[in-house]
């Protein structure tokens, strides 16, 4: 089939297909009930206000993303000096993320969230300099500054739920409605940057001074419309990341959800540093096109989670998601195709719509709310670890190899998932607390 679908006609093509795909799913998904707190106006408010502001916030992510690696070769760096600034970056967020969980859980999750503005803002700022110490500075900001969105906005989210007192079945809805939007809004930014480089007569650090309009904007609507919720704030930073770990150690339900996000989310960051130099062997790649097609994929998984949830819990089909996600990776190991691989990529990235979604009710529904943060960016610790692990030996691995290794990480996150479950079902019966 390739002799007939190949080069950018096959991009193009598959790019149409998925489009098209996202829009029939969208249209046909379950109508929205009672049950999903769809006739609940306060809930659809506070819905709609938090998506929004998540969604500014993710925006200004994206627009540095995909010119960040650009910018420090336009500044003349090798890609030796290109790896280590993002080991750096992937360190501090290893690092400085556990403390950052801490500060949400005792000063407040809003302040933590208005912090990310600012400290993201002037991560911005550094890359207008061609000096490596101060890009080292920007990196340091910007690991630390992810940490906060990846962890605080969710548990403000999931402690203002909680204390609204909406039905604890109606937060997947709004974690879905958030992955799903996220996927749009970052080809909508993956444009805007391009547009922001044509702009300044090709200049990569056009889109950094967009995505800090973006976290000014993000923070004054937080600073004005969210109000402030906390973990122990009683507790000091010391005592309150004893008291998270010590909820790692003594609850078997939170270790084992640590160690599949790490295993996943390990082998999803490894998968965005290896997808390129695999179809490069392959032809000429329109990156904008395939970019465009993962999000879209992505933005398709975020709403199959709703036909899913509709009818499982989300430990029993993050199962089969993860042994799915297993094959697609395990696709370019065995096979040449461009375009068995191109789909492979995109079935591996609709299981990354359905999983986010996912973990994060699992972690609404397991997470103790007093350490909710700080839990978070411990397990980030791993994920971290392994992406700086895999960073620094890109050269003594083949692509294969690195897909075999993603591939093996996905059948042991399910295996893992299987246990959750198990976990899950005896502490239920024990003590039936919450509903997932």
């Amino acid at each position: 089939m390739d002799e007939y679908l190949s080069g950018e006609q096959m991009y193009t093509t598959l790019l149409i297909g998925l489009s098209l795909l996202f829009v029939v799913v969208r249209l046909t998904q379950p109508k929205k009930s009672e049950a999903s707190g769809a006739t609940n106006e306060r809930f659809m408010k506070f819905q709609r206000g938090y998506v929004m502001v998540y969604l500014v916030m993710t925006s200004a992510d994206w627009l540095q993303g995909p010119t960040v690696y650009s910018l420090y070769k336009h500044y003349g760096f090798t890609h030796e000096e290109n790896a280590l600034l993002f080991i750096i970056g992937f360190g501090s967020s290893m690092i400085f993320g556990t403390f950052a969980g801490t500060l949400a859980d005792k000063y407040g999750r809003k302040l933590n969230c208005q912090i990310y503005g600012i400290t993201y803002a002037l991560c911005c700022l550094t890359k207008h300099f061609n000096n490596f110490n101060i890009l080292v500075l920007g990196r340091l900001l910007g690991g630390f500054s992810t940490s906060i969105l990846w962890s605080a906005f969710e548990s403000w989210m999931v402690s203002e739920h909680n204390s609204r007192g909406f039905d604890g079945d109606w937060i997947g809805g709004t974690f879905s409605l958030a992955v799903a939007g996220n996927g749009l809004v970052a080809i909508a930014s993956g444009f805007a940057a391009q547009g922001a480089v044509w702009a300044y007569n090709g200049h990569p650090v056009a889109p950094f001074d967009l995505s800090a309009l973006a976290l000014i904007l993000g923070t004054l609507l937080i600073t004005f419309t969210w109000p402030e919720n906390y973990g122990d704030s009683q507790a000091s930073q010391s005592q309150g990341l004893q008291k998270a770990l010590t909820a790692v150690k003594n609850d078997s339900k939170i270790a084992m959800l640590g160690l599949i996000q790490a295993l996943f989310e390990g082998a999803m960051y490894t998968f965005v540093f290896v997808w390129t130099p695999i179809l490069e062997d392959k032809g000429a790649v329109p990156h904008g096109f395939v970019f465009a097609s993962f999000m879209i994929s992505c933005s398709i998984g975020a709403t199959v989670f709703n036909y899913l949830s509709a009818n499982q819990k989300p430990q029993q089909f993050l199962v089969g998601t993860f042994l799915a996600a297993a094959a697609a990776m395990a696709g370019p190991v065995m096979i040449d195709s461009p375009l068995v691989i191109m789909v492979c990529f995109c079935v591996f990235e609709v299981c990354v719509g359905i999983f986010w979604p996912a973990i994060m009710s699992l972690r609404s529904a397991h997470l103790p709310e007093e350490g909710r943060a700080t839990i978070m960016n411990i397990f980030r610790i791993p994920l971290n670890a392994v992406v700086c692990l895999v960073l620094a030996n890109q050269g003594s691995l083949s692509v294969k190899a690195d897909f075999a290794i993603c591939a093996c990480a996905h059948v042991f996150a399910a295996i893992c998932t299987i246990r959750l479950a198990g976990l899950i079902k005896a502490s239920s019966a024990s003590q039936p607390t919450s509903s997932i």
